[in-house]
């Protein structure tokens, strides 16, 4: 379904802009004052579990595809830090890169993302927890990954 999907959206037919967007935009779309319409709470859950279905529907095979998408599609740099426990770093994090500390992670939904895509590639359910975010005073994004069995 996702996958169609961003066939779909791809199809932009902006001869001068291509379909790429300047991260200010995503920004701003991706901080919509969501909380205040649903608590802040769930407005972390819906980013996570609407990342981690993004990530699963790509249907990854290897870690080397999280990393090619995110460079193909400008949403930061990815380098497996650890295997066990998975631990991946995001440089230029297209949501948080330069922005303040608010004592708190920013990036949820590449969060859900990682989590949905290393399903996809160990076939066990997995949860994925920011540890470090601009957010928390980072000049970074790192993600551990939990494997649930």
């Amino acid at each position: 379904m996702i996958t169609n999907s961003i066939n779909l959206l791809k199809n932009t037919k902006r001869e001068k802009f291509g379909n790429t967007i300047d991260a200010l935009v995503f920004r701003i779309v991706r901080f919509v004052d969501l909380e205040k319409y649903v608590g802040e709470y769930a407005a972390h859950i819906l980013w996570y579990n609407e990342g981690k279905d993004f990530g699963k529907e790509l249907n990854f095979k290897s870690f080397d595809d999280i990393i090619k998408f995110c460079e193909d599609l400008k949403i930061g740099i990815v380098e497996v830090v650890n295997e066990n426990p998975i631990q991946i770093r995001l440089d230029e994090c297209i949501t948080c890169s330069g922005l303040p500390n608010i004592g708190k992670p920013y990036c949820y939904f590449e969060a859900g993302f990682l989590a949905g895509c290393l399903e996809s590639i160990l076939g066990k359910k997995v949860h994925v927890k920011e540890t470090h975010c601009h957010g928390l005073g980072n000049d970074f994004c790192q993600f551990e990954a939990k494997i649930l069995e």
